[in-house]
């Protein structure tokens, strides 16, 4: 289940990702569900793909989730699975993002800010379904597309979008605006790094980079420099686009302008590769 704009004629090696972006609540998950629904949908990345909405269509390939992360986090490796949750163990692969499923939030999120969701045990049939349905279409996309654009030209720039929740950023002296993940270095080359963040900073942002998020499943899985796949992840302060409390959009067209001025360059992946 998603939303797909795929250029039939790429100009650009860029793909963005919003795996979060989802606000669709299978009824299958609803029934399992023991808190009011306005709980869950907290961690949403409140209608985050509205900031790609400036992009020139002919500059970007952009594929968007349309299923809530709390139903399957697409952020997750596909086995990072509390079988606890379950009535059997189903999926005899290593259990990975075992500090995740602590926290309640692996593939099938089962807490949030500390507060069980779901009824449980539930039957195996409710992942495999989940998977089936809404994991597995977009990691298939998602890696078919990093392949044709890796083939097409070469390398690939892929930009993984999120949002953070404010409160996430209390301990900073200064609470950044935006955060650059690139798994340490492993996942994209500093050029790419270095040219998102001084595009930032230019536009009066603070940023810090793998600080608090280095980037989750998707950069650690997909981003290999030296495959020319460039992955970064881009994780914005809620409260700059939107009212967290009332989850209503406010100011999105600051956004909306910067990520137009990144993407609808053409000069952006001959600057990039020239580093």
């Amino acid at each position: 289940m998603l939303k797909e704009l795929i250029r039939k004629i790429p100009d650009t090696p860029i793909l963005i990702t919003a795996p979060h972006a989802g606000d669709f609540y299978p009824n299958l998950f609803i029934k399992n569900l023991k808190v009011n629904l306005c709980e869950v949908r907290q961690i949403e990345d409140y209608q985050s793909n509205k900031i790609l909405d400036k992009i020139d269509e002919h500059m970007a390939d952009i594929i968007i989730a349309k299923c809530s992360r709390a139903v399957v986090d697409l952020n997750r490796s596909r086995t990072a699975i509390d079988h606890s949750m379950f009535t059997k163990v189903f999926e005899h692969e290593p259990v990975s993002e075992k500090q995740m499923i602590k926290y309640g939030l692996g593939v099938f999120p089962n807490k949030i800010f500390g507060k069980t969701i779901l009824k449980t045990p539930l039957p195996v049939s409710y992942a495999i379904h989940m998977l089936e349905h809404y994991y597995d279409p977009f990691h298939k996309s998602l890696y078919k597309r990093i392949k044709y654009l890796s083939k097409v030209f070469g390398f690939c720039y892929h930009i993984d979008l999120h949002t953070m929740p404010s409160k996430a950023l209390l301990n900073f002296k200064k609470e950044p605006d935006i955060v650059l993940g690139d798994n340490f270095g492993k996942s994209c080359s500093l050029g790419l790094m270095n040219y998102l963040k001084s595009v930032f900073k230019e536009n009066g942002f603070t940023v810090e980079v793998n600080n608090p998020y280095a980037g989750g499943f998707i950069t650690r899985n997909y981003g290999n420099p030296f495959k020319g796949v460039h992955t970064i992840q881009i994780e914005i302060n809620r409260k700059i686009y939107m009212d967290e409390n009332k989850l209503s959009l406010k100011n999105i067209e600051i956004l909306q302008e910067i990520f137009a001025k990144i993407f609808n360059n053409l000069e952006l992946s001959e600057k990039i590769a020239a580093e």
